[in-house]
């Protein structure tokens, strides 16, 4: 099920006099409800305690900052529209869809973002060139993380 699909049954459901949907394909199951309470869970925090201060005879330098390098105006940021796991290739030992220098039109498939075991491929909205890869094969990203950086093309 690719996530149109899960956006339209959301609001097919959200639309309707249901309470509750439930859809079991496979080894997914997936439960909708709504006006419903959600149960969390909490346990008891403690704060940690307090590090005794040791006075230094010798305080340590400051360290400047790193400083970030001027980014390229006009760049364009893909960034991740769900939480998933990131893969470059359509399969472990294919040919990654990218990489920087490749020049790529609106609709190519720049990556895969797996997500509750559905394979959803990102597509490229604009036309550019594949400046940078931000994420390494195989890594959990969060929604709105940074994955390319597009230089569109004139």
């Amino acid at each position: 099920m690719k996530i149109d699909e899960l956006v339209k049954l959301i609001e097919a459901v959200r639309t309707s006099n249901y309470d509750e949907f439930t859809l079991e394909t496979g080894d997914v199951k997936l439960t909708l409800r709504r006006g419903g309470k959600v149960e969390v869970a909490s346990a008891p925090v403690s704060a940690p305690a307090p590090a005794p201060e040791t006075p230094s005879s010798n305080p340590a330098p400051a360290t400047p900052a790193p400083v970030e390098q001027p980014r390229e105006e006009g760049l364009i940021e893909v960034t991740a529209p769900m939480v998933g796991t990131f893969y470059r290739a359509p399969a472990p030992d294919a040919d990654p869809f990218v990489e920087p220098g490749t020049v790529v039109k609106p609709g190519d498939t720049l990556c895969i973002l797996e997500a509750m075991k559905l394979m959803n491929e990102i597509q490229a909205e604009t036309g550019g060139e594949v400046v940078e890869v931000a994420v390494e094969n195989g890594e959990l990203v969060e929604f709105g993380q940074l994955l390319f950086t597009l230089r569109p093309t004139k």
